[in-house]
C-alpha cells in the first residue's frame, strides 16, 4: 500500500475497513427488513431444518472466524520480528484487512441463513460477528501492541507523527 503518511495510513485503511463492514450491514438490514414486510418469502420451514441450519451457520462462524484468529495473530508475531516499519505498516494493512473481510465473508452467511429460514437468531448471529469485527478493528494501539513498537516508532504510530 502506497501512504505518504501515517494519518493517510489509517485514513484509507479506515475507509476500506468500513466499507468491508456497511456493505454486509446494509443488506442484512435490508433483508431484514423486507422480510419483516413480507416481501421476500422464506424457502425453508421445516423446524428441524432450520434448527440444523442454525447450528452449521453457528459453527461455521465459530471455527472460521477463531481459526482467521489464530493464524492472523501467527503471522503478527512473525512480522513483529522484522525490521522496519514502513515493511510492517504493509503487513499489517494486508492483515487487517483479511481479518476484517473475513467478519464480512461470515455476516454474508448469516444473510443466507436468515433469508432461508427467516429465523430471529440470525439478527443476533450478526450482532455477534458485528462485536466481533469491533474487536478486530484496526486502531494505533493494537498495532502497536500487536507490532511489539516500542520507542521511537510507537509513539509515530500512537501520535500519527511524520518525525521526532
Amino acid at each position: 500500500m502506497k501512504f505518504s503518511s501515517i494519518k493517510e495510513y489509517f485514513y484509507k485503511l479506515y475507509n476500506i475497513c468500513y466499507l468491508l463492514t456497511l456493505i454486509p450491514l446494509g443488506v442484512f438490514i435490508y433483508l431484514y427488513m423486507n422480510m419483516q414486510a413480507g416481501k421476500i418469502n422464506i424457502l425453508v420451514q421445516e423446524r428441524n431444518t432450520i434448527l440444523m441450519l442454525q447450528i452449521v451457520v453457528f459453527a461455521f462462524a465459530t471455527f472460521f472466524l477463531t481459526i482467521v484468529h489464530l493464524v492472523i495473530k501467527k503471522k503478527m508475531k512473525v512480522l513483529s520480528s522484522k525490521m522496519g516499519l514502513g515493511n510492517k505498516m504493509d503487513q499489517y494493512y494486508y492483515l487487517s484487512l483479511i481479518r476484517i473481510g473475513s467478519g464480512a465473508f461470515v455476516s454474508s452467511a448469516i444473510g443466507l441463513g436468515l433469508l432461508y429460514t427467516g429465523s430471529e437468531i440470525f439478527s443476533v448471529f450478526f450482532l455477534g460477528i458485528l462485536l466481533w469485527m469491533a474487536f478486530q478493528w484496526p486502531t494505533p494501539k493494537k498495532m502497536c501492541v500487536e507490532l511489539k513498537l516500542k520507542g521511537d516508532e510507537k509513539e509515530m504510530i500512537l501520535y500519527k507523527r511524520e518525525s521526532l
